[in-house]
């Protein structure tokens, strides 16, 4: 079990000495890293198998285990693990009550049914799918074992991760921010998806040459209607802070509809037009007029929305073709609707230092799903733009993993005498160091040194 570490090492010995003296000739130190991982590769898919065996053995000469269960088949297994694929050998069980059918050595070492793949496997399975393609993660997670673009892209859309918010005091502030965005993402049948994103945060911060957001929480997905997008942030702000001492939230964005909608569930909270939008549209009117451009921006600062509608016109009465003169209708009307978000810079400005939705779109959905030419259903860009918002607010994959597996409780019972038998074997591995000792490999790879530095 545990010395199959030890003999493994053991087996590989000439292996290794003559690795190490290649690695050496060629001044290249990864040669032999990369030979030493094969060899703990192996030797871990030997103690893998052997603890699995032994647990299987353990529980099928416990006493207590012949009362309830009774012995039916011995049946093979194959499963990935980190060290590679592994084929192991467990007893199959019927409860003598219920009439149950299990693998208790299965049950006990939390392999579950169909599971082809280990937890810590599955983690990085979906580490790796939350940056690369479902075939790149594939090939990347386990050497030498492919696992099959289908097969991650299961595991994805399998698991609902979601940063469970801890009991903490709630903190105190004046003002809150709150941004807003969508992605267009490229689905089957040219259609595009369209996943929201809206993250919460206290202002920020200068650190070094980066602006920084102070304390940032997302929400985002895709399946979620506007309603539903907005009262979860309504119930992480009831949660994190106290609403009482809250004097302004600003809801910044680019005006659509779904983020407005946000005012009807934030208390106390502003529209805040992100200037980035406001731009776009002033430069879409002003694409055959560039002398009025200068002219808007200056009434659209001194917050002049008679003047600057009049200019609006000027351009308008003056624009012969009637495509662009739809266009600068449509940046007028675009600016008419979004007044009070231009506006409210005048009377609130030293508060609001721009909104960087933008950049936290790309940043993280569209990096994965919409800056490179890929096609995507309705479930994967959800599941996608979950698991992205889980990893950026901070998610622990594995630990997420792990904290949702059911234990069972009935097989507590073969605990100790399990852990018992594992010290035992913990303990002959000292006895197992010995034949290191013996074989003459610490001293081999001495004698190669000397003799590469030395001659």
């Amino acid at each position: 079990m545990i010395n199959s570490i030890i003999q493994t090492v053991i087996e590989n010995k000439e292996f290794l000495e003559k690795s190490l003296e290649k690695s050496i000739k060629n001044n290249e130190i990864s040669m032999f890293s990369r030979d030493l991982r094969k060899v703990f590769d192996e030797a871990g898919r030997k103690t893998i198998v052997g603890i699995l065996e032994t647990v299987d053995k353990i529980i099928f000469e416990n006493q207590k285990r012949k009362l309830e269960y009774e012995t039916k088949d011995f049946r093979k297994r194959t499963i990935i693990t980190e060290y590679g694929n592994i084929e192991y050998t467990r007893r199959y069980y019927r409860n003598k009550q219920t009439k149950e059918y299990v693998y208790l050595a299965d049950e006990k070492l939390g392999i579950e049914k169909n599971e082809r793949i280990t937890k810590d496997v599955e983690s990085k399975i979906i580490e790796f799918a939350h940056d690369m393609s479902y075939s790149k993660a594939g090939k990347k997670v386990v050497n030498e074992e492919i696992i099959s673009p289908t097969t991650v892209m299961k595991k994805v859309r399998k698991e609902e991760l979601k940063v469970e918010l801890k009991d903490e005091e709630k903190r105190n502030v004046k003002r809150l921010y709150i941004e807003a965005d969508e992605d267009h993402v490229s689905e089957r049948g040219n259609k595009i998806g369209m996943p929201k994103l809206i993250y919460v945060h206290e202002g920020n911060y200068v650190k070094g040459n980066r602006h920084n957001l102070k304390n940032v929480h997302y929400i985002g997905c895709l399946g979620k209607n506007s309603e539903d997008l907005w009262l979860e942030v309504a119930e992480y702000i009831d949660k994190r802070y106290d609403v009482n001492e809250i004097e302004r939230v600003y809801i910044g964005g680019d005006g659509a509809s779904w983020i407005k909608e946000g005012l009807n569930w934030i208390e106390k909270s502003k529209f805040v037009l992100d200037k980035f939008h406001l731009l776009k549209y002033v430069n879409q009117a002003t694409v055959d007029f560039p002398q009025y451009r200068s002219k808007i921006w200056y009434n659209i600062n001194m917050y002049d929305p008679v003047s600057l509608e009049n200019i609006f016109k000027e351009i308008i009465r003056n624009t012969k073709d009637e495509k662009r003169k739809e266009k600068v209708e449509e940046s007028l009307k675009y600016i008419r609707n979004q007044w009070e978000g231009i506006e409210i810079y005048e009377t609130e400005g030293k508060y609001l230092k721009g909104c960087s939705a933008e950049g936290h779109i790309s940043h993280i959905y569209a990096d994965r799903m919409s800056s490179r030419p890929r096609t995507w259903c309705d479930d994967g860009i959800d599941k996608m733009s979950k698991l992205r918002v889980f990893v950026s607010n901070g998610g622990k994959i594995y630990e997420e993993l792990i904290k949702r597996k059911k234990i069972n409780t009935k097989l507590k019972k073969y605990d100790k005498v399990i852990a018992r038998n594992i010290k035992i074997g913990v303990e002959e591995t000292k006895t197992c160091t010995f034949e290191i000792e013996k074989t003459g490999m610490h001293s081999n790879i001495r004698k190669i040194l000397s003799k590469i530095m030395y001659g």
